[in-house]
């Protein structure tokens, strides 16, 4: 076990669920800033693990199948600030760097699990956001022997774990002198 620790699709999938409460805490908190630029969202084209923004679908349906593919999310900026509830009007202003969206759906038993690193930068101080949830609910729906399709809610769960990294990286913020 000690050798796939540093593994995120291992790490994802021994996690423990998130919670009803941790959930309604992320969406009932208002973010009062607004975000500026968003960088870093590219999709891979050559997708696996290592991929900056990734999806990962496994199954044992058909033995041990294990795929990589994009997010299918066209326009990160868009999405991000959507997600995260930005406020254009808002007096802070914020830069948003996606370090990484790794998002892994899972068979048996049925469970979807997005981890997001991300850096927000506030006036030039840059802080470091980081979450992780893991619904226990089916995320992709198996249409071939090798082929996987992702569920529709995801992408909302997705954007949560977005708005989590960066509400993370906010709280850092107001933790410095």
């Amino acid at each position: 076990m000690i050798l796939l620790s540093g593994c995120v699709t291992n790490q994802l999938h021994f996690a423990a669920y998130s919670t009803e409460a941790q959930l309604a805490a992320i969406k009932s908190r208002v973010v009062e800033a607004d975000i500026v630029q968003v960088t870093g969202g590219d999709p891979c084209t050559r997708c696996s693990e290592s991929s900056k923004v990734v999806w990962h679908a496994a199954n044992y349906k058909v033995g041990l199948y294990q795929g990589f593919a994009r997010i299918p999310v066209d326009d990160w900026a868009e999405f991000t600030r959507r997600s995260v509830g930005a406020i254009p009007v808002a007096a802070m202003k914020t830069s948003v760097e996606i370090n990484r969206v790794f998002l892994k759906t899972w068979n048996s038993p049925e469970y979807y699990a997005c981890e997001v690193s991300l850096t927000v930068d506030i006036g030039g101080a840059k802080y470091a956001g980081w979450a992780r949830l893991k619904l226990k609910e089916p995320g992709q729906s198996l249409i071939g022997p090798r082929y996987a399709s992702l569920n529709a809610e995801v992408l909302g769960t997705v954007g949560l774990t977005l708005k989590a990294a960066y509400l993370d990286a906010l709280d850092k913020s107001k933790s410095v002198p």
